[in-house]
């Protein structure tokens, strides 16, 4: 009964027009006033207690660096690089605009931030040498959702914090079905762009190679160095100097120090960041971060309540029941998630399906590494599909189309994306490959 009321009072304040936010925290906080699991003040200390936590403090910062590579000339240089490598192919500028989005997804952690700085220098270029609208915005809205799923991903970093599992080793983990997804998506690119009538650039000279690649270096330097620091080297002796290898940071280190390593860039090297600019980056990341984080309290507040009754426990207990195996389970898994993709965004998708899901799932002998790259996955899915799909709102912003006409136009890429997520789903080595299973 109480799991019943909960539920309809979600979905009522959903239908009435209160924020996602308003209804994961009130329809928990209304559920125990009437049943009294959970004694109100205890609320109040779980509200300050969830957000008194040192992982979440990776999220602002890694927002921050996203910004500031946009601001200080690191996404032109990225986007160099990737014309370098795969611009004179027939739809090379296509491929360019999927290749910088991997690039940019390795710094920024964020699906909408990809969308936003690459999209807003690439759908000008590619309409330039004549790929269609639709071509242009269903490459960026759909590449973009990689951003999520290379490291540093800050979904998987509060899929991390929500279930305990270790945010290096998701991190790890997310490398080669990034990688699996972005090559799925240059084929389409390629695959697509035969009925679109552009001109094939010619091939960068040895000059104008080097000279591209030499300025991105700093650009390209950043996500190797967040990789090195925190998952270190291997031991050596230098001299008197003796590493003992291991990481050097933490995440969370990692993100603050990527912020700060793209200010300097940006500052020092490119000279495209003014000191008068940090304010304006500063207070125009606020609202995102601040609305992460408002989701993110309520959502966990509404997991502690249906932790409290029971709810994830019976959810196990019911699976094991039911004789499932592990395929038919996680292709249930996968069904629920897009339909939930279609009514809620990343964020409390994770913070409400992960810590209810997991224990399910490794109940059947599912790695819990494995599961939340299926879950990220699922959740790229959702990025792309209305009416919540937070790529195809920023995609309308930098197009000018309407949301659903870039929805439209995302749908030929979106196999892609299917192909992937049966790939990770039914391949659990792709994820585990290098980080090693966490069930022995």
């Amino acid at each position: 009964m109480t799991v019943a009321f909960l539920i309809v009072l979600f979905f009522v304040l959903i239908l009435i027009g209160a924020p996602i936010a308003v209804a994961l925290g009130g329809s928990a906080v209304l559920a125990s006033m009437v049943f009294a699991p959970i004694p109100d003040g205890i609320f109040g200390q779980k509200l300050f207690g969830n957000v008194n936590h040192y992982t979440l403090m990776a999220v602002p910062f890694f927002f921050l660096a996203a910004e500031f590579m946009e601001t200080g000339g690191l996404v032109h240089r990225l986007i160099g690089v990737a014309r370098v490598f795969v611009g004179h192919l027939r739809a090379g500028l296509g491929m360019t605009a999927v290749l910088t989005c991997i690039l940019f997804a390795a710094i920024s952690g964020s699906s909408p931030a990809t969308v936003a700085a690459v999209g807003n220098i690439m759908f000008p270029a590619l309409r330039e040498e004549g790929y269609s609208d639709r071509y242009a915005i269903g490459a960026l809205a759909t590449a973009g959702a990689i951003g999520i799923l290379l490291p540093p991903s800050i979904p998987l970093i509060l899929y991390g914090f929500v279930t305990e599992t270790p945010i290096p080793a998701l991190f790890l983990a997310g490398i080669v079905p990034g990688l699996i997804y972005g090559a799925l998506l240059l084929f389409t690119a390629r695959f697509l762009a035969r009925n679109e009538k552009v001109t094939v650039r010619p091939r960068a000279t040895a000059a104008e190679a080097r000279s591209t690649l030499t300025s991105a270096i700093p650009a390209l330097m950043l996500p190797v160095f967040i990789v090195i620091g925190i998952y270190g080297l291997p031991a050596f002796d230098l001299g008197a100097f003796a590493y003992d290898g291991g990481a050097i940071f933490t995440p969370t280190e990692a993100a603050a120090v990527s912020a700060v390593l793209a200010i300097l860039i940006g500052l020092l090297i490119y000279r495209e960041l003014k000191l008068r600019d940090i304010p304006r980056v500063v207070i125009a990341v606020g609202p995102r971060v601040g609305m992460i984080f408002w989701i993110t309290t309520n959502a966990l507040i509404f997991g502690y309540f249906i932790t409290k009754i029971g709810l994830p426990g019976q959810l196990a207990q019911a699976v094991l029941n039911a004789n499932l195996s592990p395929i038919v389970f996680l292709i249930c898994v996968n069904l629920l998630l897009l339909v939930v993709g279609f009514f809620l965004e990343a964020v409390p998708t994770i913070l409400i399906f992960a810590p209810l899901l997991q224990p399910a799932a490794q109940s059947l002998g599912i790695d819990p590494v494995h599961f939340a790259i299926i879950m990220i996955v699922n959740i790229e899915m959702g990025m792309i599909t209305p009416p919540v799909g937070m790529n195809l709102f920023v995609a309308s912003g930098v197009s000018g189309m309407s949301v659903f006409e870039v929805f439209r136009a995302t749908i030929p890429w979106m196999l892609a994306t299917l192909v992937a997520l049966m790939i990770v789903t039914f391949v659990p080595a792709v994820s585990l490959w290098l980080p090693g299973p966490t069930i022995h």
